[in-house]
């Protein structure tokens, strides 16, 4: 059967939230509705309807992400639903393809996505451009092996002060971190400071510290408690919801702040990222337990306009075969790049490597090899070209995407 896809009507947000809120096995909250709007763009939403039955759902939200030496216009897809009584009837291909040819319209050469289910999205073309890392420790064992005398200082802050100080340093944070994404004014509001008490999960309010050094802020961490004991003795947790440094000094005394907050016996910091530090940094690395996880999933649209977009480690040739079944992005791309620029342009001179767009999108940023993937049986390629490409797409720092969307 076929059904209507279309952006949805101001007067059907409600069907459209609720048909999200059931999805995602949450009640649907009308008292969130107009602070959900401050971020929603609803030229951008596609419902599916049955009737006036909204059935199915998808979204976007508009930033620029960060990739290697540059930053991308990038079309944040979410909201992705499909109504229980709708399922294995075409509706999450139809959306995908329909959402994808708008993104090429608009001119968007990359869309990106968190995904509730992994096995999901490679089908039509998404591949896993970026891992996180969920961290825990007991705070007995959360000691540093060595520690040197900081320069700054520490300071609980308002809200209202982290408001005005805080987004200055994601901003430099975001362009030297491939996978973060740009924030605004309303995405700061209402996606990182709006704190309603079903948001906590049985945690506090967040807490805002700041790093200083001469009264400049050098980096920041937000987070939750959760007070608790057993047999009359201290066992809260501290869950750490943001932690962003500039430098090594202010990336080390915010861990030796979060490791020393009284009353706390475990501290969590989910989605950190894949080359996280602290683990080289601690005195027993064993206790820190490490969960990685799927995280960012890149869907490349215009593969040369994404090729020359980002910079390489070093200088260097690769001709690229790319099969795009799903949108028909494919071809043949010879790519030549280093540190100053690249360009891409279509081919008809022999493969280096023949790949799906989605293991594109997985070795994008940096955050797998192109070996690791011909082992894997995902790509092929000559050794000297899968190594070639692989020191050539390599960067530091690894990919992050810390914030789910």
């Amino acid at each position: 059967m076929a059904y209507e896809i279309r952006p949805i009507l101001d007067e059907e947000f409600e069907r459209f939230s609720r048909q999200i809120a059931t999805t995602f096995l949450n009640d649907f909250r009308a008292e969130f509705m107009e602070d959900r709007k401050t971020v929603f763009e609803r030229e951008r939403s596609l419902g599916v309807f049955d009737g006036d039955q909204v059935v199915g759902t998808t979204g976007i939200f508009t930033f620029d992400m960060a990739i290697p030496g540059g930053l991308l216009p990038t079309a944040g897809v979410t909201m992705v639903t499909v109504r229980s009584t709708h399922r294995r009837q075409g509706i999450v291909t139809s959306i995908m393809r329909r959402q994808l040819e708008d993104v090429r319209e608009k001119g968007e050469p990359m869309a990106g996505l968190w995904a509730s289910e992994s096995i999901i999205y490679g089908r039509f073309g998404y591949g896993l451009a970026a891992q996180t890392v969920d961290l825990t420790i007991e705070r007995d064992h959360a000691q540093l092996a060595t520690t040197t005398p900081a320069p700054g200082k520490l300071r609980i802050v308002s809200g209202d002060a982290a408001r005005e100080q805080w987004p200055a340093i994601w901003e430099a944070e975001h362009r030297q971190s491939p996978g973060t994404m740009s924030r605004t004014q309303a995405w700061w509001s209402n996606r990182i400071f709006r704190d309603p008490e079903p948001w906590r999960g049985g945690f506090t309010a967040n807490v805002y510290v700041n790093y200083e050094v001469d009264g400049e802020l050098r980096g920041y961490v937000r987070y939750r408690l959760k007070g608790d004991e057993i047999d009359g003795l201290p066992n809260g947790t501290l869950r750490v919801a943001e932690l962003v440094a500039l430098t090594d000094d202010a990336y080390s005394e915010l861990w030796q702040y979060v490791f020393g907050v009284d009353l706390i016996a475990t501290i969590e910091a989910p989605h950190r990222r894949a080359d996280e530090p602290l683990y080289w940094m601690l005195a027993d690395p064993r206790r820190l337990k490490r969960r990685p996880s799927d995280a960012l999933w890149l869907r490349i649209v215009d593969v040369p306009a994404c090729l020359s977009a980002r910079r390489y480690s070093v200088e260097g040739t690769i001709v690229f075969r790319v099969e795009d079944d799903f949108l028909g992005a494919g071809g043949t791309f010879a790519l030549t790049g280093g540190p100053d620029g690249a360009t891409c342009t279509q081919s008809n001179a022999s493969p280096d490597i023949s790949l799906n767009i989605r293991d594109l999108g997985a070795a994008y940023l940096g955050g797998v090899s192109f070996t690791t993937l011909a082992r894997a049986g995902r790509i092929s390629g000559d050794r000297a070209a899968l190594r070639r490409a692989d020191v050539m797409f390599s960067w530091d720092p690894a990919p992050w995407c810390p914030e789910v969307f």
